[in-house]
């Protein structure tokens, strides 16, 4: 995977390497939907199992964590990070890739009862989110969405 890396490796650890598929989950109207759990404010999203797609993946991780399916609109990016966990001496390299998805109506109860779906801000949400490649993935969105929209023609650079 090529995109930008989030962290530092600590010298002489052995790093378990995980892939993971989120998704950045506009309502049109300024918000993205997160989740909030015990680590903090999180994109909706998870790890890879063994014979999954990252689109698989994060299908059955939004049911998982919200009760609601996600219908997937584009692939956003890849970005990795470094999560050193010294506590519980686990050392993992996420491999990530972004997707924006819309969320759709709840069809069953989240499963992952410490995580609460949310809308926030867009804004807000970039300074929110605990991990960094979450927060690139938000903005990266947002830098699109004003691009695409034409709001910056007007200015000169």
């Amino acid at each position: 995977m090529i995109g930008p890396i989030f962290g530092n490796p600590e010298p002489g650890k052995a790093y378990d390497i995980q892939d993971c598929a989120y998704a950045v989950i506009p309502d049109g109207k300024g918000m993205l939907g997160v989740v909030k759990t015990p680590k903090g404010i999180m994109l909706v999203g998870g790890g890879v199992e063994r014979g999954e797609t990252g689109q698989g993946a994060l299908c059955r991780e939004a049911i998982e964590e919200t009760g609601c399916p996600v219908k997937i609109v584009s692939r956003l990016g890849i970005a990795t990070q470094y999560v050193n966990n010294r506590t519980k001496n686990k050392y993992r390299l996420k491999r990530a890739v972004f997707f924006i998805a819309e969320i759709q109506h709840q069809t069953t109860a989240p499963i992952d009862l410490d995580h609460e779906f949310m809308w926030m801000p867009a804004l807000k949400v970039v300074d929110s989110l605990v991990r960094p490649f979450h927060r690139w993935a938000a903005q990266h969105s947002l830098e699109i969405a004003i691009r695409k929209s034409g709001i910056m023609d007007d200015f000169n650079y």
